[in-house]
């Protein structure tokens, strides 16, 4: 998962500035996220259809989404001057690989969401994103101390919810 939101996180936040002032940036590039993790549940490489062309749909809708219930109007979905997910690459793993392994991921993410809380989630998904602790304070209006508090409590119940697996 981690792989795939660093791999992402340029498309999401370029369509992010894509709408700029329909909503707060910070809240509609978490629903991008959302929508890149939804992506990598529910991704089923028997349909054929690549997991680049499945998420960028999925991170693109979540968006979009996220605009219409702020504003209460209809959007045009897609930018002449975006260039499309499937462009994105990276040459140490294709998206096929890192998807393979999508149960995983999908308990993962299924572990997150019930057992961590909105703040730790959010944190989690910030700093395993690649922000620094002083970023994600800042964007989550935090201090420093708090992030890292946070991020010890998530990785503690994320190891207890291993353990009880296992």
């Amino acid at each position: 998962m981690e792989v795939l939101i660093l791999r992402y996180t340029d498309f999401v936040w370029n369509l992010v500035r894509q709408y700029r002032g329909g909503a707060d940036a910070e809240d509609l590039a978490q629903e991008g996220f959302l929508g890149l993790i939804s992506a990598a549940c529910r991704y089923d490489p028997i349909r054929g259809v690549p997991f680049s062309a499945y998420a960028g749909r999925c991170v693109t809708n979540r968006v979009v989404s996220a605009l219409r219930r702020s504003r209460n109007i209809p959007l045009p979905v897609g930018a002449a001057d975006m260039p499309p997910f499937s462009l994105v690459q990276d040459t140490e793993r294709t998206p096929d690989s890192v998807v393979q392994s999508r149960l995983e991921t999908a308990e993962l993410c299924c572990t997150m969401l019930n057992c961590l809380s909105k703040r730790e989630y959010q944190v989690c998904m910030l700093i395993y994103g690649g922000a620094s602790y002083a970023q994600a304070a800042e964007r989550l209006h935090l201090s420093v101390k708090s992030v890292d508090n946070a991020l010890q409590r998530a990785r503690r119940k994320l190891h207890s919810a291993a353990a009880d697996v296992v």
